[in-house]
């Protein structure tokens, strides 16, 4: 089956062409977004898409205020012996022999990811590849170094959890033009040509107000952090009214904390999200009859502040995930995501490619998994 060709590909491989091909001399300048979006009929983004491809290759240079410019070609080759300089020996990485398949996460913990990198590596062994994996910590540049590093190393294959953010990683948008096998895990970047494999997050959200709704609790809260533009946190917050709407019940309120990169140390996030979690349970505290959280950790932050205003008992907090294999946990109902079916779907698909079966890239969804509290004989 041919490969589906999105519009900002289109645009990028036009001017490309016209810049190779001599029609775009260096120095010339570009027409303006505006008439880009006129003459090849498609939206801002999908030109501003194609502008980054060809800036980050170094075709052409984008200057504030001013447009897009050409630039010589000497500049193309200046950014691959950039690349290789922060890339060490092939000798000095690969020792088994075995094709490699690299795997870019944001982060894990035992919550959520641990599992997932577990079973990927025994999914890759039995394959007859070395998992290799790299963290970006939510952080771009640190994500862009790794797509590069490990295609500078010779691996076949990549799985990427992309970073959170409004805008997608050029790079992984160069992975698409190359056609380079890759499957994307936890996230789906809409508009880009790649299999994605994540949690059915409108589900399990829905999920979690129906147990609401089955405990006669009706006036619910929800807590989450800002969406930046990742599909899964949008998706547990259409998840959430939709259950909302379908259980009958009524939302209290909504606090949306700010997405604080990983930079931060844990002890600065969780004092700003106390602060913000406090204030919101103060307003609404003689309303609310439970409360769902759309991350662990913002669900751990919450139960801190009702057990410091006595209000633990008479207000029951929810939440996606919940770490279990720490000591005296698994103590909130939760949606436990389907980490082994994750990674088995998301092997499947790269092996799949790696064989030339590639197929209609697809979005993947994994049904997640009830999983109702522990209450303790002290409880």
């Amino acid at each position: 089956m041919a490969k589906k060709q999105f519009l900002y590909e289109n645009v990028y491989n036009d001017l490309k062409q016209k810049i190779e091909c001599g029609d775009l001399k260096p120095g010339d300048k570009l027409e303006v977004e505006e008439d880009m979006i006129a003459h090849y009929g498609v939206s801002a983004i999908t030109v501003k898409k194609a502008l980054n491809l060809l800036a980050e290759e170094h075709r052409i240079r984008r200057i504030r205020g001013k447009g897009s410019f050409v630039m010589e070609y000497p500049e193309v080759g200046r950014i691959e012996v950039e690349e290789k300089a922060v890339l060490p020996e092939k000798s000095e990485i690969i020792q088994t022999g075995e094709p490699v398949l690299g795997v870019i996460f944001e982060h894990i913990s035992s919550s959520y990811g641990l599992q997932i990198m577990y079973e990927l590596e025994q999914q890759a062994r039995k394959a007859g590849y070395h998992l290799y994996p790299c963290f970006s910590y939510g952080n771009r540049e640190l994500e862009t170094q790794s797509i590069r590093y490990l295609r500078g190393i010779g691996a076949k294959g990549m799985f990427v959890m992309p970073c959170h953010g409004s805008y997608y990683n050029t790079e992984i948008l160069r992975l698409v033009i190359d056609g380079y096998p890759t499957v994307l895990i936890d996230k789906k970047l809409d508009g880009i040509s790649l299999d994605s494999v994540r949690t059915d997050n409108v589900q399990s959200m829905s999920r979690l107000v129906r147990y609401f709704a089955e405990n006669g609790k009706k006036k619910i809260g929800f807590i989450t952090m800002e969406e930046t533009g990742t599909s899964s946190l949008g998706e547990r917050n259409e998840g959430f009214y939709q259950g909302i709407s379908e259980y009958g019940m009524t939302p209290v309120g909504k606090c949306s904390l700010p997405y604080i990169t990983y930079d931060n140390p844990v002890e600065v996030r969780g004092e700003i999200y106390r602060k913000q979690i406090a204030e919101y349970v103060e307003r609404y505290s003689k309303e609310l009859e439970g409360i769902v959280c759309g991350e662990y950790s913002v669900a751990m932050e919450t139960e801190a502040v009702l057990e410091a205003k006595a209000l633990k008992g008479r207000i029951e907090v929810c939440c996606m995930d919940e770490n279990h294999i720490g000591s005296g946990q698994y103590k909130l109902t939760h949606i436990r995501q389907d980490e082994q079916k994750i990674a088995q779907c998301a092997m499947e698909r790269m092996l799949d490619k790696l064989i030339g079966n590639t197929g209609e890239e697809k979005d993947y969804l994994i049904p997640g998994i009830f999983m109702e509290k522990i209450i303790s004989e002290k409880e």
